[in-house]
């Protein structure tokens, strides 16, 4: 397969794709610009779907959608006759369109993942907001800490990020907690005024 170009912006001279991906870039040879090409990997992976195909006799299925293309399989929800193009294939079944999306909007399809809770902001967050008012953080430093935790294998962004977030939330729980500490144990050795 023939991987599509990608050129300059300067003077749209393609740049050669051994040039990609790199941290420093290149001096484009046409203009003279400093070039910085980053692509996913998938721009040199082969097409994996087929194409739809035209219908060869009228008596042929037709998928649902494109009329004038050949059936390729059914929709295993409603029944539906689809093409190639149409044809979501997901754990082995073949959805429709239609009923991908209601399976997305309704939950029941349990590959796909909609949302992700992003635990290292929510500890993070605990562990610094409150810590502007000083008396929250006897709560939520501890709550930082158990989220930390308890939530350190769990799933995190779809986009990948570090655990830098949970570092600094343990960090800033710990020093809360014994910030809190230390200003417990001088109030309480304040000599009362009342007592002798």
């Amino acid at each position: 397969m023939a991987v599509q170009a990608i050129c300059c912006g300067e003077c749209s001279l393609p740049v050669r794709a051994g040039s990609w991906n790199r941290e420093e870039g290149l001096r484009c040879s046409g203009c003279g610009q400093r070039v910085l090409v980053t692509v996913f990997p998938a721009i040199e992976r082969a097409r994996v779907g087929a194409l739809p195909e035209a219908l060869a006799a009228e008596s042929e299925a037709s998928c649902y959608y494109h009329p004038q293309s050949r059936a390729a399989v059914p929709c295993d929800e409603c029944g539906r006759f689809l093409c190639h193009l149409c044809d979501l294939e997901l754990d082995g079944r073949h959805l429709c369109p239609g009923c991908f999306q209601v399976g997305v909007g309704a939950s029941k399809l349990e590959a796909v993942e909609t949302r992700r809770t992003m635990y290292d902001t929510i500890a993070l967050a605990l562990a610094t907001v409150p810590a502007l008012l000083f008396w929250p953080v006897i709560a939520t430093a501890p709550a930082a800490l158990w989220i930390v935790v308890r939530r350190w294998r769990a799933p995190g962004s779809i986009v990948p990020r570090t655990r830098i977030r949970y570092y600094l939330a343990a960090l800033f729980a710990l020093a809360e907690m014994a910030g809190a500490g230390f200003v417990i144990w001088a109030i309480m050795r304040i000599p009362r005024s009342g007592a002798n």
